[in-house]
């Protein structure tokens, strides 16, 4: 009789935990800054981001030439302050440098989502010791996420 009442316990306790609702977020995204990645031995720094976004709308359509993930490069000036990278490319002193990125579409009919983002940026192209980034994402509707500010990174070279 004693086995029988631990496995009905045992049943009863996985039935409460397998049954969790859904996890329930906003519809606008939500970034966060989770970790810069770099070795010394390669010329790439990886961002790292977790997001999430309650109608599961991120990512765009492979045909798209539109970009869902936008960060902005700034510079630390010798008085230590930062200071947005100007775009050389341009003659119009607001535009900036700034890394454009495509998240894939999903898959329709995930909601809730959440997960991480991997950035790869080419160190060869930053000529500057010690960057920070704004970032923000888009979802297909059009809502953007807040603005992230990653703290400052020293590039290894």
């Amino acid at each position: 009789m004693r086995s029988i009442v631990s496995i009905s316990l045992i049943a009863v306790i996985w039935n409460f935990v397998s049954c969790k609702p859904e996890p329930v977020y906003p519809a606008e995204p939500i970034l966060k800054f989770k970790q810069f990645v770099q070795t010394g031995t390669n010329d790439t720094l990886k961002a790292v981001f977790s997001f999430t976004d309650g109608d599961g709308d991120i990512g765009i359509a492979v045909n798209s030439t539109d970009s869902n993930m936008v960060l902005t490069l700034y510079y630390q000036k010798p008085d230590g302050s930062f200071a947005v990278v100007d775009n050389p490319t341009t003659v119009d002193p607001n535009d900036s440098v700034f890394y454009n990125y495509r998240i894939p579409e999903l898959p329709d009919g995930q909601k809730g989502l959440e997960g991480d983002i991997y950035l790869t940026i080419n160190k060869a192209f930053i000529p500057y010791d010690t960057i920070q980034f704004n970032a923000f994402l888009l979802d297909q509707r059009g809502n953007k996420s807040e603005l992230v500010r990653t703290p400052s990174e020293i590039l290894i070279r």
